[in-house]
């Protein structure tokens, strides 16, 4: 029997949504493992993270045209060949040139289940706002048990992380097969008004800051803490749990004052964190800014893709909004690695804040001045 229930959908996806992320995350909380060894630079290790964003971000739109076009229960076939590929990872992480392509073909994959799954949970369920935060929520869940475990379970066996992150994608297949799908109208390509481009911007601040330095997390705490590399992930993991919270809050406060406001000063609010954290050593005060920035992206991650509710085209709004948060995610991780090779963290990231809230000035205008035309 198909189910057809919102709150039940909105848990299915999000149950599905949770076991990809387990996935994507598991890689880069593996570079102290890779970086040095084989001859891996610290660009070479960059690289392997951005690889994967820029197959993310490639197929954010092509996944929402599909998605409009076919249906969200495109899904099922995806979340299969993930499953597979996934379990292929413990015979080539030592293959660099191979990891990289794999690397881009997963990146492509987890596309379109991200928007898959967000098109199930804005088209099934009213309270667009409250739906996009528990599905976001399973991002900062997942991420932060990925970071925590992976570098603890490779360090015991190298197939147990990916074998195991493989079977739970694979279970969540289950209660997706009894959700109705639903096929969009006429296909439009990218944003219909300029308040979804200066969404995309915001979004693409917060990528460039956010994901950018969680990707290097690990990495940061190793070589400037002195953190050993067993327990990195504890670290990072500081730097995503808070999400949860902040994604419902986020999405409640949405739902009821506007999508606009609460991205516009989450996302600031994360570009000077990351401007402020490489200054401090005081580990109380490190964690304490590690938690805030967990929540901020987290609270500004559910408004910014509920807005796409209120475009003609779910699927392809929420693609191209997608593509521009994980278009800074896939640029910044490289971009930390190569000036990594000349500065030292503090000056390295503060040329990423300092560039993420000139982006966030750019949408700040065009989202305030289209916003109230989109929501009429």
């Amino acid at each position: 029997m198909k189910v057809s229930g919102g709150i039940t959908i909105v848990l299915a996806a999000s149950l599905a949504f949770f076991s990809v992320v387990l996935v994507r995350y598991s890689i880069p909380a593996l570079l102290p493992y890779m970086v040095g060894k084989n001859g891996i630079s610290t660009v070479m290790g960059g690289l392997i993270i951005t690889v994967l964003w820029v197959g993310y971000t490639v197929f954010q739109v092509i996944g929402g045209l599909i998605v409009d076009r076919y249906g969200y229960n495109v899904v099922l076939y995806v979340l299969i060949l993930i499953a597979a590929l996934n379990a292929t990872y413990p015979l080539i992480i030592n293959q660099y040139y191979l990891l990289l392509v794999v690397q881009f073909i997963m990146g492509s994959l987890l596309a379109i289940t991200y928007v898959s799954l967000i098109s199930m949970v804005l088209l099934n369920y009213g309270r667009g706002g409250l739906g996009a935060g528990i599905y976001q929520s399973m991002f900062f869940l997942a991420s932060s048990i990925s970071i925590i475990l992976s570098p603890l379970l490779f360090s015991i066996n190298r197939f147990t992380p990916f074998l195991l992150f493989s079977a739970i994608v694979a279970s969540s297949l289950v209660p997706l097969t009894r959700v109705n799908n639903k096929v969009g109208g006429s296909i439009v390509i990218g944003p219909e008004n300029l308040g979804v481009l200066g969404m995309g911007f915001i979004r693409l601040s917060s990528g460039f800051s956010y994901l950018g330095f969680l990707g290097w997390s690990t990495y940061y705490v190793v070589h400037v803490l002195g953190i050993s590399p067993t327990l990195s992930g504890f670290y990072a993991f500081l730097s995503s749990i808070m999400g949860s919270l902040g994604a419902v809050i986020g999405g409640l406060t949405g739902d009821k004052a506007g999508y606009a406001i609460p991205s516009i000063l989450s996302s600031l609010s994360l570009s000077i964190i990351v401007i402020v954290i490489p200054e401090l050593t005081a580990f109380y005060l490190v964690a304490f800014l590690m938690l805030l920035l967990g929540f901020f992206y987290g609270f500004y991650a559910a408004p910014s893709i509920a807005i796409s509710k209120y475009t003609r085209n779910v699927g392809a709004t929420s693609g191209f909004l997608n593509f521009m948060s994980q278009l800074g995610g896939s640029i910044s991780p490289y971009v930390i690695g190569f000036l990594l090779q000349y500065y030292d963290f503090a000056k390295t990231l503060l040329m990423v804040g300092i560039t993420s809230i000139s982006l966030i000035i750019i949408g700040s205008i065009l989202l305030l001045y289209g916003y109230n035309h989109l929501t009429r």
